[in-house]
C-alpha cells in the first residue's frame, strides 16, 4: 500500500515536471518565433490597427512614420499640425488620442494636443484634424515647437 501511494506521488510529480518544461519552451523567445506583441507590421508605413485612423509623425524630420486612414499632413506654421483624413470621419463625434512619441521628440518637457475643428475652424480649416505641439522651454512657459513627435489614434 505504501509504494502504490509513492508511485503515485512520483507519476503527479513526474507529470507536473513535463507539464513545466513544456510550459517554458513554448514560451522561449528563442526559439525563433516572436512573441504576437513583437510582431512587427508587414509594412512599415502601415498600423496593425482597428483604428479608423492612425498616424505616427515626427515634427523634427516633417515625415510620416506610419499612417493609416490619413491623405495628407502639413505644418501651417510651428508647432501646428494639419491631417487630411482620406476616410470619412464625423468629427462632431470622434475622441481622438494623441500622445507624444519620445524616440522621435527633442526636448524634455513636451506636450501635443488636439483641436476641436468643429467648434474653431483653427489654422487647419474645416474638415481637417488639428495636433498642436508644444515645448515647455526649459521649464518657463509652452512655446510652439516642431521637435515633438507624437502618435494620432482615432477608433
Amino acid at each position: 500500500m505504501k509504494s502504490q501511494k509513492m508511485s503515485f506521488v512520483i507519476a503527479i510529480v513526474a507529470v507536473l515536471a513535463l507539464s513545466a518544461m513544456s510550459f517554458a519552451q513554448s514560451n522561449n523567445a528563442a526559439s525563433g518565433a516572436a512573441a504576437p506583441e513583437q510582431a512587427q507590421p508587414s509594412s512599415p508605413t502601415a498600423f496593425g490597427t482597428n483604428a479608423h485612423l492612425a498616424l505616427s509623425y515626427s515634427t523634427l524630420s516633417q515625415t510620416v512614420v506610419r499612417s493609416k486612414g490619413v491623405k495628407s499632413v502639413t505644418m501651417p506654421s510651428t508647432g501646428k499640425v494639419c491631417i487630411t483624413p482620406s476616410v470619412s470621419l464625423n468629427l462632431k463625434k470622434i475622441y481622438p488620442l494623441v500622445s507624444i512619441e519620445w524616440g522621435n521628440s527633442s526636448g524634455n518637457a513636451l506636450l501635443a494636443f488636439w483641436r476641436d475643428t468643429t467648434l474653431s475652424s483653427g489654422d487647419c480649416g474645416a474638415g481637417l484634424l488639428e495636433v498642436q505641439t508644444f515645448d515647455f522651454n526649459a521649464g518657463g512657459a509652452p512655446v510652439p515647437s516642431n521637435s515633438v513627435a507624437f502618435d494620432l489614434v482615432i477608433e
